[in-house]
C-alpha cells in the first residue's frame, strides 16, 4: 500500500512538471513561458502569440492559401463581429461557432509542403485559443479571449493570401 502510494506522489508531482513545457514546440522559451504565466493564472490570461516568432514568409511574399481556408477564416471573423457577447454562456456560445468553422478548415484544408507547416504553426494556437473560449467562466475572461482570437484570426493576413 505505501508503494501504491509513493508511486501516486512520484507520478503527481512528474506531471505538475509537464506545465514547463510544451509537447508540441519543446525547449522553445517562448512556449515555456507562455505555458508558466497560463497555469499561474486562469482568469487573466496574456495572449499567446509565440507562434509569431516561428512563423515565416514564402522569400517575403504571403503563402498561398486554399480558399476553404480563407473563406473560414472570414467567416470567424465575421462571427466575432456581427455580435457581442455579454455572458460567459454567450462567449461559450460563439467559442462553439468558431469552433465548428475551425473544423471545417482543419477537414477542407488541401495544403501542402511549406504553406501547410506554416499554416499549423499559426493554427495551432487558435485552435487552442477557440477551446478556452468554449470553457470561459466569466465575462472578463471571454472579452480577453475573443480579443486576443480576433487578433489571432487577423494576422492569418500577414502571412497568407
Amino acid at each position: 500500500m505505501k508503494r501504491i502510494l509513493i508511486i501516486s506522489i512520484a507520478l503527481l508531482m512528474g506531471l505538475n512538471g509537464c506545465k514547463e513545457t510544451n509537447k508540441e514546440q519543446p525547449g522553445t522559451t517562448e512556449t515555456i513561458n507562455a505555458t508558466n504565466h497560463q497555469a499561474e493564472s486562469k482568469t487573466s490570461r496574456e495572449p499567446d502569440n509565440a507562434w509569431i516568432k516561428e512563423i515565416v514568409l514564402n522569400n517575403g511574399i504571403k503563402w498561398k492559401a486554399n480558399k476553404e481556408t480563407t473563406d473560414g477564416v472570414m467567416l470567424m471573423l465575421s462571427y466575432i463581429d456581427e455580435g457581442q457577447a455579454t455572458t460567459s454562456n454567450e462567449y461559450r456560445a460563439l467559442g462553439d461557432r468558431l469552433n465548428a468553422v475551425k473544423n471545417t478548415v482543419v477537414k477542407e484544408c488541401t495544403m501542402d509542403g511549406a504553406s501547410h507547416d506554416n499554416l499549423h504553426i499559426w493554427l495551432h494556437p487558435l485552435i487552442k485559443k477557440i477551446a478556452m473560449l468554449q470553457k470561459t467562466q466569466n465575462k472578463e475572461e471571454g472579452a480577453l479571449l475573443l480579443s486576443d482570437i480576433k487578433t489571432h484570426l487577423e494576422g492569418y493576413y500577414d502571412y497568407f493570401n
